[in-house]
């Protein structure tokens, strides 16, 4: 499980770097995800220590919710004036993001059953 929790602090710690390096408007954990992701896609397939460290991780995946609601609660009478920029750009944000979904699935799909 060290190994894991290891090498998920080695790509939080390269996506701060380059958001740092290059100015980035993307927080390095974002960017280390993505790296992780890419890293995993070329191994193609984790590994136990790893996929023990997330699960752990994933157990308290819900107290991140916290600081979310009480920036909401605090930060009310922006969101009230706002709140039609905020409702329209959620409405077209989840319209476009199923749609991609949509379209990503029938692309793997199709490529999953070319294969056989």
């Amino acid at each position: 499980m060290l190994k894991g929790i290891i090498t998920l602090l080695v790509f939080q710690f390269l996506g701060e770097c380059i958001a740092k390096l290059f100015d980035l408007l993307v927080p390095g954990p974002v960017i280390g995800m993505v790296l992780l992701l890419i890293f995993l896609i070329l191994r193609k397939s984790s590994f136990e220590s790893l996929d023990n460290a997330v699960f752990i991780h994933l157990k308290y995946l819900p107290m991140l919710f916290i600081p979310a609601a009480m920036g909401i609660i605090t930060q009310i009478d922006i969101i009230s004036k706002e709140f039609w920029a905020i409702t329209i750009a959620l409405f077209f944000g989840t319209i476009i993001a199923l749609a991609f979904c949509a379209k990503l699935m029938d692309y793997l799909t199709i490529r999953q059953e070319g294969k056989k």
